[in-house]
């Protein structure tokens, strides 16, 4: 038997060679993205809202909305309408983040349209019944409990809502009351003013044939188009800088930090930057943080850190766990690897060793049937149009060692983070 004894040769990757979708407008007036189809035999349609839990009026609202869309209406209750979808071989799942909600609807290429049908009758007009309502509340405030005993719940929490402000768009976190604090009468107003199907881009994504398009464009276009209530959104950025806010648990033995600012509004260009930046950071396994932290000096179970749309801007963190005893000293080399990224920005075999990670990440983003819908959102989201992805690459191999600094330098001094430990702390 033998053994390697180096690594793999690796190929800087130059282009993503993708296919876009096409975008067409149904007949009333529906926006509908058809992703290049493939022979799997499955679809996936996908109704997407620009609103999330960054515009509702309270907290749980958006979420627990779409999550009981499907929850009843006045002629069946939510078993019926999941047995429907179930007998056509068919599933639906919903989700909310910060800026946008889905519902996904995905069945195999004969029942597709019959599944569609069952959802236009029966999951357009939901009343959300008390008795979902409660079983809906008993859940959520059982896993709310959990994470409550947790020492990353309270780090992020704690972090996030001295650099937003309780009760922002960022930094709302819920609370036991505000789940009790639900109403049927809530959740129908936020859906009607802002998730109906009228208010959705559609996107199709999987083994959509010409003939099957066709059957869409006549169903999908009898939906007729409708605005969303404006929203208006206000955000706290007071973070409290130069201090640490500690959370006890004495019931826990470890411990949890994190570390977050918030970012401006970015061109296409400088948001690439920023991204391969905080990959260095601590976006990969060969991360400086990673490298140092867990590898060299063996201070935390794992440490990362990511850049994350918020309400306005973008919000640069920094998380990871360790044993107790080791949370100052994490906290302290954390500190000194930000600040020394300015002064020492990686160069030669560290450079292109993550642009080639970064490289391959961007490239695997697309791989699948189904991943072409979320990256479209994206550029919705943020604004931009297709060169963001087209220009990634070129952008990527043409970022130097004086720009990582220069960026480094003007947004990854520690005194700019809002830091906070959760744990049993010294």
């Amino acid at each position: 038997m033998t053994f390697r004894e180096t690594a793999p040769s690796t190929r800087a990757i130059e282009s993503l060679n993708y296919t876009s979708a096409t975008r067409e407008i149904l007949a009333g007036g529906l926006p509908m993205y058809v992703c290049p189809p493939r022979p799997l035999g499955v679809l996936k349609l996908q109704f997407y809202w620009p609103i999330g839990t960054a515009q509702q009026p309270a907290p749980m609202v958006a979420r627990a909305t779409n999550m009981l869309r499907l929850s009843g209406n006045k002629h069946l209750t939510s078993e019926q309408i999941q047995e429907g979808f179930e007998y056509l071989g068919a599933s639906v799942g919903m989700d909310v983040g910060l800026n946008e909600s889905t519902l996904t609807l995905q069945a195999q290429e004969e029942t597709l349209i019959e599944a569609l049908q069952w959802l236009l009758k029966e999951g357009q007009d939901p009343v959300f019944p008390d008795e979902e309502l409660a079983i809906y509340k008993q859940v959520e405030t059982a896993g709310l409990l959990r994470r409550m005993q947790t020492p990353r719940y309270w780090s992020s929490r704690e972090c996030m809502e001295a650099l937003y402000g309780v009760g922002s768009p960022d930094g709302t976190f819920s609370n036991p009351e505000d789940i009790e604090a639900l109403q049927a009468a809530t959740l129908q107003y936020w859906f009607t003013t802002n998730l109906g199907l009228g208010m959705s881009t559609v996107f199709v994504s999987g083994d959509a044939n010409a003939q099957l398009q066709e059957k869409l464009r006549q169903v999908l276009g009898r939906i007729n188009s409708q605005e969303q209530a404006p929203t208006i959104i206000t955000t706290n950025t007071q973070g409290l800088k130069n201090r640490v806010i500690k959370h006890p648990l004495e019931q826990s033995s470890q411990a949890s930090m994190y570390l977050a600012r918030t970012l401006p509004e970015m061109d296409m260009r400088t948001l690439q930057l920023a991204s391969l930046v905080n990959m260095f950071l601590g976006g990969f396994f060969g991360s400086r943080l990673m490298q140092d932290l867990r590898e060299t000096r063996g201070l935390t179970y794992g440490i990362g850190s990511g850049i994350s749309p918020a309400s306005n801007g973008y919000t640069w963190y920094v998380s990871g766990e360790m044993n107790s005893s080791n949370a100052d000293a994490a906290l302290e080399a954390t500190l000194e690897i930000m600040k020394n990224i300015a002064s020492n920005p990686p160069s030669g075999d560290e450079l292109d060793k993550a642009k080639r990670y970064a490289a391959g990440q961007m490239r695997a983003g697309f791989d699948g049937p189904f991943a072409l819908p979320r990256k479209i959102q994206f550029l919705l989201q943020s604004g931009f149009d297709e060169r963001y992805y087209t220009s990634y690459m070129d952008t990527l191999w043409s970022i130097s060692s004086e720009e990582i600094s220069q960026f480094a330098d003007n947004y990854l001094q520690p005194e700019a983070f809002t830091i906070a430990l959760a744990g049993k702390l010294n």
